[in-house]
């Protein structure tokens, strides 16, 4: 249509089509209860407006008004918030009702606070009816108009109206009006920055705020505990309690009243999660396991120790805590429980502020009411929390909009306070004369420590130092007490933590070295130490099982000279054990045999716990072997294993032939194999035979550990016995392993670059080997390392194991397999020297199966050359030449990557292979949209302007399909920037009206 066609009835026809736009408009919107219509209009260009625009773009008589004027038809669509908007845009009622020409569609947005700033906001879409509405007969006529339609909130539409009418056509006399002119532009600026800007985040928070108490008000008026405690699986219990966390608590006028029923249901909520059904859940198609209890658990203690209800019903909420705790199955479900405990049991800033140590006093005193039987089964949260009043600490927390504060400080040093003190200690007593079980008691003395802990980086004063000293003097006082009723480790265990609080007050600080009265409390802490100290030394088997269990042991000299000098504690615990092997004699010998059956019962699993022992053991074997050898036919299970020690120590002292008797001895007997292949190890008289022989016995029993020793000891002696190791013990070991799910033999306490066992293997034997592999959950470092040394000689292999792993992951689709580590290190310089093969190979993967294409292939390229490095550039430029596919593989291999500048000259070069439709050009985009970390809210901003600039560079090429894309490209990242300036910008804003307001 040309300009006179439009003059002489053409304006009727846009008219009608920017009515029929209102109206689809409209009405999707009416179906949308998210969004708030203020006002919708609709209009046709006039004339002498159209006819100044088409001039301007100096368009002759038969030019298309169409081409140049994207607004003849227009509507403008009035919403109420910025919020609005937004959700109006993500929608899809555009995509859904119309044709959207991204590249003529325009978003206005002022790009900073500057001065000259243009503050027209709007969202300009350019539409045009779909084909299948235009085939309607009353849209027919509407085919291939556009309409440009505004989307703007109520203040932005009354500031662009008074703009319109004055600074945007105002008077163009020249001499006339020109600086009042600019003088009300400077205005309209200001208005909109400091006054309907600021306006249109505090109406965006209100309607905001006032929807999710819309939303709760439903969920309360449907009665929301009903609906909790009326779900009977996990999925939906998840989703109920926190549409209740979200929705409901923030809103009650009075919660502190209703807190009491709601703890209660958010308790039993976690105590049924345990026994409810697993529901799986679906997405995609595929079936993932449903909601765990501990998830449940986790979120319902979040609210419960939300500032809405930790404090509102304090007895309640410490009977729920006991509660939920007893009903508690897993130490994941407990943990959350625990932690819940020792909030509300902490001093809260904000409470203290109320109450005092108000809360301190209610749970001391409902723990010295409860029964002893119900005390007990309370044990975990009554140490917990009694541990917590002991504390000396007073935290809080504060928010701003962009930060949180941290708050600590000292408690307040009352007669209360003493008292509460007093008495946590005496039910901390109590519970401990009750319990039975060690462990628990080892936690109920570890908690009574607290009472000598200082607050946490505040001062405190001398009157609280006092009171610390005598409630810790006290508490020494119960531990020397109840020393001689603790085993040997039990007793060890707390030498060392009262050794810390001797290291912590053996000397005052000279700022308090002048108060007589901090003095004298010294004093009684000191005697105090000084008496757990002897009733630590009354028993001498303590002090031979400190030299022999305990990395951390506590020696003489450290009671001497307070602190831990590791080079002096290991220079007196070789001494100490020299003196132990030279007083056992031929008459002890049974007496010491007994006595280290007892002392390995400790249970650890830090090897460090016995260096002592094993040191005793190696020097009795090289010193008294005759008595070592006493006792190897009636050790237990538990101390063979320690049997290697013993063999190497027989070994040094030349017993070599009564080794191979025992060790023939046992093997025929089926006693020690495990311990015995793990000797073979580092067995200087290595025996093939002998491992030989204890590998088939754990193939025939199915014996892990046997099996995870035997082949171990095939890699470890692999460099000075060669020959069979591989064949006839690891490949047969690691096959039984392997089909039981066990993938221990790629790792061990070695690096395999430094053994000789998985190198010059022929193709025959690694083949075997890497396809137990294939099923590995996660190769972690261990596998890694393993296959690096492999594809040193067998790279193609490898890469095919590669392979099968990433069939693997997306055949089966298991969350929990990890076809690569997520940093490949140790296999990347064998790979990266085989570039033809890795590329050949991703292709291949990617015709296979193009979809997993960037997170298989083009993952592992991205890896294995970060920069592109060469020769990789043209192993991937000829890929391009093949075709179309090819470019679509290449652009798989460059989605794995961050958008990064060194991919500009392929995808210029990608760019000028294709047409100008082909919709690889999306992938493009994509490819060149990819970004890192981005940090802030403003990232995204900073993000898209640096590919901006990166983009524009690209507007100078000889191809003028590349031009054409900058230019297509750079129009949408202006529209993409204005949108992700005014996201930021809003969310920005309603963080600081939210902390500033609350």
């Amino acid at each position: 249509m040309t300009f006179d066609e439009y003059q002489t009835g053409g304006m009727a026809l846009y008219a009608d089509f920017a009515e029929a736009v209102s109206d689809i408009l409209e009405a999707a919107i009416a179906e949308r209860r998210d969004l708030r219509l203020q006002n919708i209009q609709g209009r046709a260009k006039e004339p002498a407006s159209l006819e100044a625009k088409l001039a301007r773009a100096g368009a002759k008589a038969d030019t298309p008004i169409g081409d140049l004027a994207k607004d003849v038809a227009g509507c403008r669509v009035i919403l109420y918030t910025n919020g609005d908007v937004e959700r109006f845009r993500n929608s899809g009622i555009l995509r859904d009702n119309f044709d959207v020409d991204y590249d003529r569609s325009k978003m206005h947005y002022p790009e900073s606070k500057e001065e000259g700033a243009e503050f027209f906001i709007s969202e300009n879409w350019v539409v045009t009816l779909s084909e299948a509405r235009c085939a309607l007969p009353e849209y027919r006529r509407f085919a291939g108009l556009r309409c440009e339609i505004q989307i703007q909130t109520i203040l932005d539409h009354a500031w662009a109206e008074m703009a319109h009418d004055t600074i945007y056509k105002p008077m163009t006399d020249v001499g006339f009006g020109v600086a009042k002119i600019e003088a009300m532009r400077k205005r309209l600026r200001k208005v909109m920055q400091e006054h309907l800007q600021p306006a249109g985040y505090a109406f965006d928070k209100i309607a905001s705020d006032y929807a999710r108490l819309r939303d709760g008000k439903e969920m309360f008026d449907g009665d929301a505990l009903a609906a909790i405690r009326g779900c009977d699986d996990r999925n939906s219990l998840e989703e109920t309690v926190e549409r209740y966390s979200d929705f409901v608590l923030p809103h009650f006028d009075e919660y502190v009243a209703a807190a009491p029923d709601i703890i209660d249901t958010m308790s039993d909520a976690a105590m049924r999660a345990p026994g409810m059904p697993e529901v799986p859940l679906k997405y995609f198609n595929r079936e993932y396991p449903g909601t765990r209890a501990h998830a449940v658990i986790v979120k319902i203690c979040r609210i419960l120790e939300s500032g809405y209800l930790l404090y509102a019903a304090p007895e309640r909420m410490f009977d729920a805590v006991i509660a939920m705790r007893s009903a508690a199955a897993t130490d994941d479900e407990r943990k959350p429980i625990d932690d819940l405990a020792r909030r509300f049991a902490q001093y809260d800033l904000h409470a203290w502020k109320r109450v005092g140590p108000g809360i301190q006093r209610l749970i001391v005193d409902r723990i010295a009411g409860m029964e002893d039987a119900s005390l007990v089964d309370a044990t975990a949260s009554a140490t917990i929390m009694l541990k917590e009043t002991l504390s000396t600490t007073v935290t809080g927390t504060s928010w701003k909009a962009d930060a949180m504060l941290l708050h600590n400080g000292s408690v307040v040093v009352t007669d209360e306070l003493k008292q509460i003190r007093r008495d946590a200690l005496g039910q901390l007593e109590r519970l401990h004369r009750l319990l039975a079980d060690d462990g628990a008691k080892g936690n109920v003395r570890h908690a009574m420590l607290a009472a000598g802990s200082t607050p946490n980086n505040a001062g405190y004063t001398d009157q609280l130092g006092e009171v610390i000293m005598d409630d810790l003097a006290r508490v020494m006082g119960f531990f020397a007490g109840v020393i001689p009723g603790l085993g040997l480790e039990a007793r060890r265990h707390l030498e060392v933590a009262v050794h810390q609080r001797y290291y912590a007050y053996h000397a005052l600080p000279p700022a308090m070295a002048g108060n007589a009265a901090l003095v004298a409390a010294q004093g009684r802490l000191l005697e105090a130490f000084a008496e757990v100290r002897a009733a630590l030394d009354a028993d001498p088997e303590l002090a031979r099982y400190r030299l022999l269990v305990g990395y951390d042991s506590v020696t003489a000299s450290m009671w001497a000279k307070p602190g831990f000098d590791y080079e002096a504690r290991k220079e007196e615990q070789s001494a100490g054990i020299e003196a132990l092997i030279a007083d056992l004699t031929a008459d002890t010998s049974d007496e010491w045999l007994v006595r280290l059956e007892r002392f390995v019962e400790t249970r650890s699993s830090d090897g460090a716990t016995f260096i002592g022992l094993q040191d005793f053991i190696k020097r009795l074997a090289t010193t008294q072997p005759d008595i070592l050898l006493s006792w190897l036919p009636r050790l237990s299970d538990r101390l063979a294993a320690w049997l290697p020690g013993m063999l190497h120590g027989l070994w040094e002292a030349g017993r070599g032939p009564d080794i191979d008797r025992l060790l023939e001895g046992w093997i025929g007997e089926d006693r020690h194999l495990s311990s015995i292949a793990y000797y073979l190890q580092f067995a200087e008289a290595f025996r093939f035979d002998l491992l030989a022989t204890i590998t088939a016995k754990g193939l025939a029993a199915a014996d892990d550990a046997i099996l995870h020793n035997a082949a171990i000891a095939a890699a470890r002696q692999s460099a000075r016995h060669p020959q069979g190791l591989f064949d006839e013990i690891y490949l047969p070991a690691a096959r039984s392993l392997a089909s039981r799910g066990v993938f221990s033999w790629t790792g061990g306490m070695f690096n395999w670059d430094q053994v000789e066992l998985l190198k010059e293997l022929s193709a025959e034997q690694v083949d075997p080997l890497l396809a137990l592999m294939t099923d590995m959950p996660r190769l972690g470092s261990d596998g890694e390392a393993m296959l690096a040394v492999i594809a040193a000689e067998h790279v193609h292999a490898v890469i095919e194991l590669i392979g099968r792993r990433f069939q693997h992951d997306s055949k089966n689709g298991d969350i929990r397999y990890e076809d690569l580590p997520h940093g490949v290190h140790d296999l990347r310089a064998p790979l990266a020297a085989a570039p033809g093969e890795i590329v050949a190979a991703a292709r291949a993967w990617f015709d296979a199966n193009p979809a997993f294409s960037q997170f298989h292939g083009g993952r592992l390229i991205a890896e294995l050359f970060p920069n592109l490095e060469h020769p990789l550039y043209p192993l991937l430029y000829g890929q391009l030449e093949q075709g179309r596919e090819g470019i679509n593989f290449v652009l798989s291999v460059l989605r794995a990557y961050e958008g990064e500048k060194f991919l500009h000259p392929l995808l210029r070069a990608i760019v000028g292979f294709l047409p100008a439709d082909d919709e690889l050009l999306n992938i493009v985009d994509i490819v060149i949209d990819s970004s890192g970390v981005l940090v802030g809210e403003y990232g995204s901003v900073e993000a898209q302007e640096a590919r901006k600039a990166l983009v524009a560079e690209w507007e100078d090429d000889e191809n003028e399909a590349v031009r054409d894309f900058a230019a297509r490209f750079i129009r949408s990242a202006d529209n993409q920037l204005a949108m992700e300036r005014r996201r930021a910008d809003r969310t920005v804003a309603l963080r600081n009206i939210e902390y500033d307001g609350e």
